[in-house]
């Protein structure tokens, strides 16, 4: 026997109600009946209770003026959360991004001592033998750069203005005080690393001398270093001076976005 649902169950191919025992041929003359015989077999409280819950049931008409009604409040909320952003973009605190370096960002010491201590290792200069100079330099500003939790950089750019450098220097007092640098101090720096390399260079080449005098690719090698490091003229104008800086910015740079939540003014 197939019992089909609690109402019904198939015997010799014929459905049959399991409320009133009546048999049909046809599956669905048996659903037919089974509303009917459903309603019949419900207690009187059992059909009051049904004709209350489908009174409280809307109709059609009922149904469209219910969306109409929703669809109305639904605009009007739209509009006033438009114009409550519109509000809130208004009042939203507008800050200067040397403003908040000033008050959030205090670097472990200023610029000008920070370049001092920036390393050139014998081994970034021999990597010109192999290397060009962007290259070189970029492994320099890596190494001296590495990220801390216990030293603050003194140097910041945001990807939200190009090629802009921002830096600290100390007062006195031992006061972070931020302000914005022009090119002509981000190439002097990278000047000072150019000469730490030529310093380095140098160094090498005492030390190997005997060497590079009997070895002639060796010697080739230290002149086209040197022909790579002084390729370079750190000037505005210059195209492998601007190639430098922009390395550096690309290396330095953090989104403002992910720092505060304020609306800057830039």
């Amino acid at each position: 026997m197939d019992i089909s649902n609690d109402y019904t169950m198939n015997a010799s191919l014929k459905h049959c109600c399991l409320l009133c025992k009546k048999v049909y041929t046809r599956k669905s003359s048996l659903e037919k009946h089974k509303i009917l015989c459903d309603f019949k077999s419900k207690t009187k409280l059992e059909n009051q209770v049904d004709e209350e819950e489908l009174g409280d049931t809307p109709n059609h008409e009922q149904l469209v003026k219910i969306v109409q009604e929703l669809t109305f409040k639904y605009v009007k909320l739209e509009e006033k959360m438009e114009h409550l952003q519109k509000w809130v973009n208004q009042k939203k605190q507008k800050i200067k991004v040397i403003d908040w370096l000033n008050e959030h960002v205090v670097s472990t010491i200023g610029f000008k001592e920070w370049i001092t201590t920036v390393q050139v290792l014998p081994d970034h200069a021999i990597s010109l033998f192999e290397n060009n100079i962007f290259q070189t330099f970029q492994l320099i500003i890596e190494f001296n750069l590495k990220e801390t939790n216990e030293f603050v950089y003194p140097i910041k750019c945001f990807s939200q203005k190009t090629n802009i450098f921002y830096v600290c220097e100390k007062t006195p007092d031992n006061k972070c005080v931020w302000e914005q640098v022009s090119t002509e101090t981000i190439l002097l720096f990278l000047k000072k690393i150019q000469n730490k390399l030529i310093g380095e260079l140098t160094n090498w080449k005492l030390a190997n001398k005997a060497q590079i005098d009997i070895n002639d690719k060796l010697s080739d090698q230290f002149n086209k270093a040197v022909i790579k490091l002084m390729s370079v003229n750190f000037t505005t104008q210059d195209v492998g001076a601007s190639r430098l800086r922009n390395g550096l910015y690309s290396f330095l740079k953090t989104d403002l976005k992910n720092l505060i939540e304020y609306e800057f003014e830039l």
